[in-house]
């Protein structure tokens, strides 16, 4: 599902999984294809589930592509300053692809959203990915947020699609309104 995303005007892309099998092949698919066109790849992800997509990179790829990758734990990066505060991540995720911009190297985004049981991170679920939305537009910037499907409610998951343009599952494409 992931092949073929060009380095165009920016994508705000949504992937809603259920499948981790799956899921794992979109994530390496997508990091493959950003190093095939010279991409640098910010991934955001959790201690269990990176080595399995870290495998399957080293098979593919080797010493210099690999320093493409660039790893950070999703908890690590989703609670730096604490809390899930939309200002702070998108100031965040600026700080992390800034190096890059500023060396007009083109950028690819792997954002594995997870939280706890907090209540008030899903009301300000929406507010970071509205925020991170308008970055990705002003930046030309693909990104995909990826959720699991299982843990999205109604409401969050209609939010979601309202700030995205393309909204991915395990084994389809949809191009949204707002794309």
């Amino acid at each position: 599902m992931m092949k073929n995303i060009e380095q165009s005007g920016g994508s705000h892309i949504l992937y809603c999984f259920n499948e981790l099998e799956a899921y794992i092949e979109n994530e390496t698919a997508f990091i493959m294809e950003g190093i095939e066109q010279g991409d640098h790849i910010l991934v955001v992800e959790n201690d269990r589930i990176y080595p399995f997509v870290h495998k399957k990179l080293q098979r593919q790829l080797n010493e210099e592509q690999l320093e493409h990758v660039h790893v950070i734990n999703n908890f690590d990066f989703y609670c730096f300053y604490g809390d899930f505060s939309p200002i702070t991540l998108v100031k965040y995720f600026l700080e992390n692809i800034k190096a890059y911009s500023a060396a007009n190297q083109f950028i690819r985004a792997w954002g594995h959203v997870e939280w706890g049981q907090d209540d008030h991170v899903c009301a300000a679920i929406g507010e970071y990915e509205k925020g991170v939305g308008q970055l990705i537009t002003e930046r030309n910037l693909i990104s995909v947020c990826a959720y699991d499907d299982c843990r999205l409610t109604a409401e969050l998951k209609d939010n979601l699609i309202e700030h995205h343009e393309i909204l991915i599952t395990d084994g389809e494409v949809t191009i949204l309104a707002n794309g």
